[in-house]
């Protein structure tokens, strides 16, 4: 019976290329052994601690099976594979404890078998915060108690109060539920462990960085330098065998590409085949052990990739087939989510692109876009194969910004001797430094369209820290200017304002993305009051209100909400002309209001605005048309709250849903 089970392996790795067979309508031919009919399912078996079960199977042809379990003949569950092993995995986490029958069918060749088993559920939501929350009449001002740091390495998570993470059921995790908006931890989550806070309690799903993490408990160790791990009877564990304590939802990682980002790592990809770069993709699956795998996947919830070569741009026809290759290898390691951070259906390293918006519902003009993201594979086991075939792997685009992008408009640079250097002007042709949230609006919500249009998902990495590279010779990382005094002229570090990073955060929810990964590696001694600024998006996201008989919050209407991006309607003259702007436009003028819209088919409208600069009108009009009827509503100079308690007279944002 091994020997089945091993064929199966070997089989489906080979025959990927042959998925064209389907599409030609081909015979299709019963799945066989050495030339005789062969297709069985072998056993049922709940992975430990969690609603997914492995149903093992003996078949030498079958590289596409359905599956199927019923309870007294009626199909309650089913769903199409492409195994990559001898298991499929099947999440159950919506079925009572019971009998049931677990029912395999070949789809690419003929053969049906199935077996019965016993099923047990467990509580799968227990790791989301189960604090008493607050339900409050209307959005409060969150930051009011939660002033500017003083001290360097540290903010203040635990003066927002605890909110809750909306679960809601994951196609492409076999029906288990995730976030419809994950937030991403790719960064030290030391200051929420000093001050005993749950990073799930303040929004943040998975953590990535976590050096503390104990061999042989959270993580397997590393063999060269440390002690292996032993059961009870001091029989030593495989990696195979061993199981993490953590929690699969929880379990995330940071990875560089084989050979890291380098001239050798570039050619490493170029002259490897499509096959072992396809296996140097498998080997990526954490340190968590594989005691618990689902369908021969690794479980693990979210992977970051930081491929930073031109390779992962697609230039040319073997690179791109090299690196969906590699793509591939990732996606079928784990069964969460690969970040391809830095590979981007629009290569356009963080730049404004007029291009990035579509003539026409998905037509383009004038701009290139990634064959990695848009191409079928050419070649081998990746022949025929789209990224968009494996949803799970996620384009995740680097937003970076220099620190002079976040300080005022109108702020005066001097030298030493207190000789005016320059005025700061995010605006117009005249302007002499970036605009951060005109920036952040463009690419999120050109990308999340761009990648939705083929139902795939987007990833905003849009940063907090200033680490752009400069564009001239004489200037250094993270500034754009290296000739005034202190380059630090409004205590912040090399980090953006907190006003900004909560911005930043909100823009992203309402620009459409999916996920947010927040990339960060400090240096010690910075002021990081940015991340408040984070921190008061994530709590505004998940914070419930009473609206009509409802309490509801931003990620509750996540999976239901449809955003207007750059057709979001503005009016200035009290509704005598409407204006419509492009995320790319906000750089132009200070005279125009960064707002955008998110609204249900049943009527549910959420608004959002900000003033980025303390520059920008504070007085417009919105509507939105819902089943051919106009909704509209007013800001007025009242509305406003500001992220600084000491400066209650700024009017920094707005946020409404009715």
């Amino acid at each position: 019976m091994k020997q089945f089970i091993f064929l199966i392996a070997l089989a489906t790795l080979a025959c990927a290329n042959r998925e064209s067979k389907l599409e030609q309508n081909e015979p299709i031919q019963p799945c066989s052994c050495d030339g005789k009919p062969f297709f069985k399912v072998l056993k049922v078996q709940q992975v430990s601690n969690s609603n997914f079960v492995n149903i093992y199977f003996g078949a030498c042809e079958a590289y596409q099976v359905k599956w199927e379990v019923l309870k007294e003949g009626k199909v309650l569950l089913t769903g199409e594979v492409k195994p990559t092993t001898s298991a499929v995995g099947a999440y159950l986490g919506a079925l009572p404890e019971g009998n049931y029958v677990a029912r395999l069918s070949g789809v690419n060749c003929s053969g049906k078998s199935e077996i019965p088993f016993q099923f047990r559920p467990i509580n799968d939501k227990r790791s989301l915060s189960q604090q008493s929350l607050l339900v409050y009449d209307s959005y409060p001002n969150f930051f009011e108690n939660v002033p500017v740091e003083t001290q360097t390495d540290t903010y203040s998570p635990e003066k927002f109060p605890a909110t809750q993470i909306t679960l809601s059921p994951d196609s492409l995790m076999g029906g288990m539920s995730t976030p419809a908006f994950a937030v991403v931890f790719d960064k030290p989550i030391d200051v929420f462990q000093k001050k005993g806070i749950d990073h799930r309690t303040r929004g943040i799903y998975v953590s990535l960085v976590h050096p503390e993490y104990r061999p042989c408990q959270e993580r397997y160790p590393n063999i060269q330098y440390e002690a292996p791990c032993k059961d009870a009877t001091g029989k030593e564990i495989s990696y195979e065998d061993f199981t993490s304590t953590i929690e699969p939802t929880r379990r995330g990682f940071f990875a560089y590409p084989p050979k890291g980002n380098s001239a050798e790592g570039e050619q490493y990809f170029l002259n490897a085949s499509e096959q072992k770069l396809y296996e140097a993709g498998l080997d990526y699956h954490g340190s968590f052990g594989r005691g618990d795998a689902v369908g021969g996947k690794a479980q693990v919830m979210f992977q970051t990739m930081d491929t930073e070569m031109n390779i992962s741009n697609g230039p040319d026809n073997k690179s791109k087939n090299k690196y969906m290759a590699f793509l591939k290898g990732m996606g079928d390691a784990i069964t969460g989510y690969v970040l391809a951070m830095y590979s981007n259906t629009f290569p356009g390293f963080g730049n404004f692109q007029q291009e990035r918006y579509p003539i026409d519902r998905s037509e383009y003009s004038g701009i290139r876009q990634n064959p990695i993201w848009t191409e079928a594979g050419d070649v081998g086991l990746i022949k025929g194969w789209r990224v968009s075939d494996n949803k799970r792997i996620v384009e995740t685009e680097e937003i970076s910004f220099h620190a002079e992008d976040g300080y005022d408009q109108n702020l005066v640079l001097k030298d030493k001797s207190g000789r005016v250097l320059r005025t700061l002007n995010h605006f117009g042709s005249q302007a002499n430094t970036g605009h951060n949230l005109a920036k952040v609006i463009h690419l999120v919500e050109t990308g999340a369209y761009r990648a939705h249009l083929d139902q795939r998902k987007y990833c905003s990495q849009a940063k907090v820290i200033a680490d752009r590279n400069p564009p001239f010779p004489n200037t250094s990382g993270g500034y754009l200017f290296n000739d005034y005094i202190g380059y630090d002229p409004q205590g912040f570090g090399a980090f953006l304002p907190r006003h900004l990073a909560f911005m930043q955060g909100m823009m992203i929810f309402f620009s459409g993305a999916d996920y947010w990964n927040i990339w960060d590696r400090p240096k010690d001694g910075l002021n990081q009051d940015a991340y408040n600024g984070t921190i008061g998006a994530l709590t505004y996201l998940g914070a419930k209100i009473k609206v009509a008989n409802s309490n509801i919050s931003l990620l509750d209407l996540k999976p239901i909400l449809n955003f207007t991006l750059w057709n979001t309607e503005v009016s200035y003259n009290n509704g005598q002309t409407w204006q419509k702007h492009k995320g790319i436009d906000f750089k132009d003028s200070p005279n125009i209001l960064p707002l955008r819209i998110g609204y249900t088919n049943e009527g549910r409208v959420a608004i959002f605005a900000c003033r980025p600069y303390g520059v920008e009108p504070i007085n417009c009009q919105w509507r939105v048309k819902i089943n051919n009827r106009w909704i509209t509503g007013r800001i007025t100079e009242k509305d406003w709250k500001s992220c600084y308690p000491a400066q209650k007279e700024r009017k920094d944002f707005y946020l409404k849903i009715e």
